[in-house]
């Protein structure tokens, strides 16, 4: 019986797959067995049950896998496990936060240590491709315009100057992004973005869809295949960013206050 099942399985991602727009993003952050505050951290064990999964499916199906932020671990954990299956994967940093810890969030449970230059440097020999995610992981719709353009094109020049390679494309910090962002991402050489909110009418911004970690394989079949009620259940998470923006703005604040 399972085996029909599969079968039909099978059959319904192919068809599913001729018909689909474009091929899925899929955006993890921490892979890491280490007590977490926030929902963005998978299980090691769940991440490695995910990647035997994609590996399972038909290549013009198969999502692409990326990572915001740039974790020590995207290195440490999930690189090898990726590796284990002939997969390779997209990781979007933090130029400001590269071998340092994530002291721009909230840790409730102890920091967490960003990716160094030398294990950049080795997932793009490997294949990856090395993205974007600003300077310093700010609300880019909330910044002026010369902080704007300092977010994507210092990132972006650094990463270059590092890796020897063009930097392509950006994962907007919270998704968030307007005409204004779009318009000075192309102003500085970016050829597309991504968003884990929404894409983008002018088709620059691809929407990325956000694995947590209560996240099953039911819930990644449903980003998989669009459903409806899925993409909603990302979104009403998505708005929840919007504390965790006002708590950097406050942040950024009380260490301005310090300074003077």
């Amino acid at each position: 019986m399972w085996k029909s099942e599969l079968a039909l399985e099978a059959i319904l991602l192919f068809l599913y797959a001729k018909i689909a727009p474009a091929v899925a993003i899929f955006c993890y952050h921490k892979i890491t067995p280490r007590l977490d505050f926030g929902i963005c951290t998978r299980l090691p064990g769940d991440f490695q049950q995910d990647v035997q999964w994609l590996a399972s499916l038909p290549s013009a199906l198969r999502p692409e896998i990326t990572f915001d932020d740039g974790y020590e671990d995207t290195y440490q954990v999930a690189f090898p496990i990726l590796a284990s299956f002939g997969l390779k994967a997209t990781v979007f940093v933090i130029t400001d936060a590269i071998g340092k810890r994530n002291d721009w969030d909230a840790n409730f449970f102890g920091a967490f240590r960003h990716l160094s230059l030398s294990e950049l440097r080795a997932l793009s020999v490997a294949g990856w491709e090395i993205g974007s995610h600003g300077v310093s992981h700010r609300a880019l719709t909330t910044l002026s315009l010369a902080a704007l353009r300092r977010e994507l094109l210092c990132s972006k020049q650094y990463l270059e100057d590092a890796l020897g390679k063009p930097v392509k494309r950006i994962s907007f910090p919270f998704g968030l992004f307007d005409r204004r962002t779009v318009e000075m991402c192309q102003e500085v050489g970016y050829e597309s973005a991504v968003s884990i909110r929404r894409a983008s009418s002018c088709g620059f911004v691809q929407r990325s869809l956000a694995v947590y970690r209560f996240d099953t394989l039911f819930q990644l079949r449903a980003k998989l295949e669009g459903r409806k009620w899925e993409l909603l259940r990302l979104r009403t998470i998505s708005a929840f960013s919007g504390l965790t923006v006002l708590m950097h703005q406050l942040q950024s604040v009380r260490v301005l206050n310090d300074v003077g």
